[in-house]
């Protein structure tokens, strides 16, 4: 009897939309679907896809959070505000920087500064403070990766940390070299490129085809002697930005509330009175979007106790982003909307028919312990 293999592929930013676009990348996988996603970005959609269980679980929604003994401070990098703001603000200097504080603290998982504040270092911290991928649990919760290993399956996963045509060939090369029962490929770029150039950009197209052309290489090299099934995955998609607007003159008004200003949410932290003076600002500026607090939080599945990432969240609606933010500046394309959104869902091909049950990130993981056979 031939032995059956996984191959579940991550292609951040491939929703339903993207996948109609550049179906022709992925004609390996016929059997399509749509999965709902979770509210924030992709660090909490890559753990709920790792570990079936929603954002309140596990912990994971956005890349910054409020300090805690979870995520650590920042403090030491408060120094960087000593330098001219043209300076620190530069990418360059900010990459190496995270790249120095992530070795000195020990930190193994993603760490990016973008464009925060040297000043908000200080109450900020980094939920993530492992590899992922080589972690057994996120937030306490076990990953299938992790799963799989304890049942004693050989498992390769793609190394995250090389770019992306470095990680290709090796993870090609090591999947080649010896054949794991469950291999988990992971890709960045179209995300990348639908940021820079939305939905009808050119560079979508050729990204999309590199991707599928390293899937359909590493299920060749799975197959030999084995039977292959193959799970190509996203974790949400990508809208077309049709409005920028500066958040400056009310979040510098804010008294008060603590704020942190992502791509398309404005996460406060407050007592209830100086929540409702920022909410009474953000109404006169007319500001498109929803104003999200505990009780809308809750019913989003998104993490509440102890108010991680915030008490209360303004998140803008589809096609609009906050530029400056934080996290960067103007863009083409970008995710991030409430939940319900098209650019919040997801999109699952397959080789194999989908199970009906498969109808959020959550359920993937059951899928793949189905298809690999651990018990639930």
């Amino acid at each position: 009897m031939r032995p059956r293999r996984l191959l579940v592929a991550f292609v951040d930013a491939l929703g339903p939309q993207q996948l109609e676009a550049h179906g022709e990348a992925f004609t390996f996988a016929p059997n399509r679907g749509e999965l709902r996603g979770v509210l924030g970005y992709s660090s909490g959609a890559i753990a709920t896809v790792l570990t079936g269980a929603p954002p309140r679980d596990h912990g994971r929604m956005c890349l910054f959070s409020r300090a805690s003994a979870d995520a650590p401070a920042m403090a030491p990098l408060a120094w960087l505000g000593l330098l001219p703001r043209v300076l620190h603000e530069r990418g360059p200097v900010r990459r190496a920087v995270a790249k120095v504080f992530a070795a000195a603290t020990g930190n193994s998982g993603y760490v990016a500064l973008h464009r925060v504040p040297p000043s908000a270092f200080g109450w900020l911290g980094l939920p993530e403070q492992d590899d992922i991928f080589a972690a057994e649990t996120i937030g306490g919760v076990p990953t299938f990766l992790a799963r799989a290993r304890a049942a004693g399956l050989s498992v390769a996963t793609a190394r995250w940390q090389l770019p992306e045509a470095e990680r290709f060939a090796a993870f090609e090369a090591e999947v080649a070299r010896n054949p794991p029962s469950l291999a988990f490929a992971y890709a960045a770029g179209l995300d990348g490129a639908l940021h820079g150039e939305g939905n009808t950009g050119p560079r979508a197209a050729s990204v999309a085809r590199s991707i599928g052309g390293h899937i359909e290489r590493v299920r060749d090299a799975l197959s030999k002697g084995a039977d292959v099934t193959t799970l190509v995955v996203g974790d949400h998609g990508m809208a077309d930005v049709t409005r920028c607007i500066d958040p400056r003159a009310v979040v510098d008004g804010l008294a008060h509330p603590r704020a942190f200003v992502d791509s398309t949410l404005l996460r406060l932290w407050g007592a209830p009175t100086s929540l409702q003076r920022a909410h009474a600002a953000i109404d006169r500026a007319r500001w498109p979007g929803t104003w999200l607090d505990t009780t809308g939080l809750d019913a989003r599945g998104a993490p509440t106790a102890s108010s991680p990432y915030g008490d209360a969240i303004f998140v803008l609606d589809e096609g609009n982003i906050f530029a400056p933010s934080w996290v960067g500046g103007a863009a083409r394309g970008m995710h991030g909307y409430d939940l319900g959104r098209p650019s919040t869902v997801a999109a699952v091909a397959s080789d194999s028919p989908l199970p009906a049950s498969l109808l959020r990130l959550e359920d993937l993981r059951p899928t793949v312990e189905a298809s690999l056979g651990i018990a639930a």
